[in-house]
């Protein structure tokens, strides 16, 4: 696996830490881990492309999380280069009315334009009706609960974490003996622990201060216990809100956690 966090941030602007991303190549597969705005530009400044993205997994439905997740598909309408593998995007339970709801809001932009008669029609119908004919590139929404799902050469597995009150998943992605696992944004839970048990590369939010505290979000202290708890080998922190500068993150996650850290920045690559 090799990882790039696209963004180490949240949707307030900080230099060098930019809304939740992160790009994933797992076997032959490139993936992303949520699409918070301009993932679709960090990407592209990481040597990836939206053109070979085959899935994009999303955490839950707050903007700094999904938003490009309507800008890629927007993109994915231009007729040069034409894309035509599939493309599959994942998320917790809310996701297809989420995908429904904004593509009806820009009037069908969204979805793949499709032949007609041997044509490319770029153009959406206006009033929502659907337009007949053979999809440009198969695009599947797929909403998540807590499973295990097999795909191509690797797993992911999902389990609920506690984020205010909305449908939230956390990921673990397993290929060739090596393991992923990423939050989104959580408060402490055994959902996050069980998700990063012995995980090679263990990706948690620490969002505030541990004297800081809010619900929803981790703190240094927090990420360090639940490091410890679950014996990842390699602990990478992310979406720091601001109010970090200047903060010492690394002495708070130290009193539990003894293993390789690394606190995120934007286009920082790790290799698992």
């Amino acid at each position: 696996m090799r990882v790039t966090i696209l963004g180490a941030g949240t949707a307030i602007p900080a230099k060098g830490y930019s809304p939740a991303g992160i790009y994933a190549e797992v076997g032959r597969e490139h993936l992303l881990l949520d699409a918070g705005p301009g993932t679709l530009q960090r990407l592209h400044a990481a040597g990836g492309s939206f053109l070979h993205l085959d899935r994009i997994f999303l955490t839950h439905f707050h903007l700094d999380h999904c938003l490009d997740m309507a800008t890629m598909l927007f993109a994915l309408r231009i007729p040069q280069p034409v894309r035509k593998k599939p493309l599959a995007i994942y998320g917790p339970h809310g996701l297809k009315t989420l995908y429904r709801r904004l593509n009806s809001a820009f009037e069908g932009w969204l979805e793949p334009p499709v032949y007609r008669a041997g044509q490319l029609a770029a153009f959406p119908i206006a009033g929502g009706q659907k337009m007949k004919g053979t999809p440009m590139y198969p695009l599947a929404i797929q909403e998540l609960g807590e499973q295990t799902v097999r795909l191509n050469g690797y797993t992911v597995t999902t389990r609920r974490v506690d984020h205010y009150q909305t449908s939230a998943i956390g990921y673990r992605l397993q290929s060739g003996g090596k393991v992923l696992a990423y939050s989104g944004d959580t408060d402490t839970c055994q959902a996050i622990v069980e998700l990063g048990k012995g995980a090679d590369l263990l990706i948690l939010e620490c969002s505030m201060p541990d004297e800081r505290k809010a619900g929803g979000h981790l703190t240094p202290s927090e990420c360090g216990y639940i490091a410890a708890a679950t014996g990842c080998k390699h602990l990478a922190l992310t979406h720091f809100y601001p109010v970090f500068q200047g903060y010492d993150i690394r002495r708070r996650v130290r009193r539990f956690y003894k293993g390789r850290l690394t606190l995120g920045r934007d286009l920082l690559r790790v290799h698992v």
